[in-house]
């Protein structure tokens, strides 16, 4: 069973919904919703780095609600709560070093901080620890939206791309292996109770993404190195001097804890990658972004 605030939005008109109540409804219209539930797994989340979106509206959507229904859920569900956070729960868009769960968490949005703040509203309405916090890395996947819609329609063309110099580091996370993430929490009691960050093994870097895309399209990776001067005039001539810092930054995290539970993680990002490339069919090839799926906006 699936819950929403907007049926219109639901992929499978098949599957059994429920509208969700509002932040301000009482906890029992929570527990009306989770009638012959036997575990929760809460996905939803506003998140538009887009567009302005107030501190107010994020506590709301991403911590109020997630807190009422492990309210509801504690005193409903004989299984068990995985909420599915984020590492910006745990850090910014840059992390010095490794990210671990161990670290002090020190969110540097709005965002975060609801996030983390609903992952304290858990742990507060579920004493008997029925429950597990994911802290998801970036996520990319076939048939995803393409937050870096513009970078890999970039890997799509044939022509030599200027992105050699981009060194930031950064860890993503398989779909499908996010996907067994939650299944085995759901199953592995030795998660009760705790926090974990998932992510594939290696991190990657912007070139290496680019180079995995064009292998699968079966062209060589074409890359080559801009001064760092000239890429610095250019991204503050075009406004995007803050978007070219969290380009070359870095944002590593370790997934260890968790596959010392039993789950196993993606060993190789790029071939991941280069895997979904290769699947793409000749037509789809110049939508290569759209197709291979989305890595977070936060890489931007």
């Amino acid at each position: 069973m699936q819950a929403t605030r907007d049926l219109g939005r639901i992929a499978n008109p098949k599957a059994e919904c429920v509208v969700l109540p509002l932040p301000d409804e009482t906890t029992s219209a929570f527990e009306r919703i989770l009638g012959n539930v036997d575990h929760v797994v809460h996905l939803a989340a506003i998140h538009n780095p887009q567009f302005a979106v107030s501190a107010d509206a994020y506590q709301l959507a991403n911590c109020v609600l997630v807190a009422k229904l492990a309210k509801a859920a504690n005193e409903t569900i004989a299984g068990k709560f995985v909420f599915v956070s984020t590492i910006r729960a745990q850090c910014g868009r840059l992390h010095e070093g490794v990210a671990r769960e161990s670290d002090e968490p020190r969110p540097t949005d709005d965002y975060g901080r609801a996030k983390l703040a609903a992952e304290q509203g858990i742990a507060d309405a579920m004493p008997f620890n029925n429950f597990t916090i994911l802290r998801p890395v970036l996520v990319y996947g076939t048939g995803m939206g393409g937050n870096l819609a513009i970078l890999l329609k970039l890997a799509a063309l044939p022509i030599p791309l200027p992105l050699n110099a981009l060194a930031g580091r950064r860890s993503l996370l398989d779909r499908a292996a996010l996907t067994c993430a939650i299944i085995h929490c759901l199953r592995e009691v030795s998660t009760d109770g705790g926090t974990f960050i998932v992510s594939d093994k290696t991190p990657v870097t912007i070139p290496e993404i680019v180079a995995a895309a064009r292998r699968g399209l079966g062209r060589s990776p074409n890359l080559f190195s801009c001064p760092s001067w000239l890429l610095t005039s250019a991204a503050q001539i075009a406004g995007q001097a803050d978007r070219l810092k969290r380009l070359s930054g870095d944002l590593v995290a370790s997934s260890e804890k968790l596959q010392a539970t039993g789950w196993v993680a993606v060993d190789d990002s790029t071939r991941r990658i280069e895997e979904l490339s290769t699947a793409l069919t000749p037509r789809n090839r110049d939508r290569a972004a759209l197709a291979i799926g989305a890595i977070s906006t936060a890489f931007f």
